[in-house]
């Protein structure tokens, strides 16, 4: 990987996650890890994150996206259980 990719997603007004590509004994690899804003206000990376091989990388967004999709069937399931729960104490 000559071009190095780094994208951010800004967590909140502390923190932010970055993901980037580099390069191990010969492994392609991602990186996901939380960075700070330090006392010099640059980035600095914390202890928190994960690196998997880039090869697993569609492996990985293949699991997330299954992750979110529960989650979201999860939340529509109580927000339906909840409205009907209104509809019961409104009758």
């Amino acid at each position: 990987m000559s071009d190095k990719i780094q994208s951010t997603f800004v967590k909140n007004g502390r923190e932010s996650i970055i993901m980037s590509e580099s390069e191990y004994k010969g492994y392609d690899l991602i990186d996901i890890r939380t960075f700070y804003v330090d006392v010099a206000g640059e980035l600095a990376p914390t202890r928190k994150g994960v690196t998997i091989r880039a090869e697993k990388l569609q492996d990985f967004i293949a699991t997330l996206s299954c992750f979110a999709q529960a989650v979201e069937e999860k939340d529509l399931s109580e927000m339906d259980t909840e409205m009907e729960e209104d509809a019961v104490t409104t009758a």
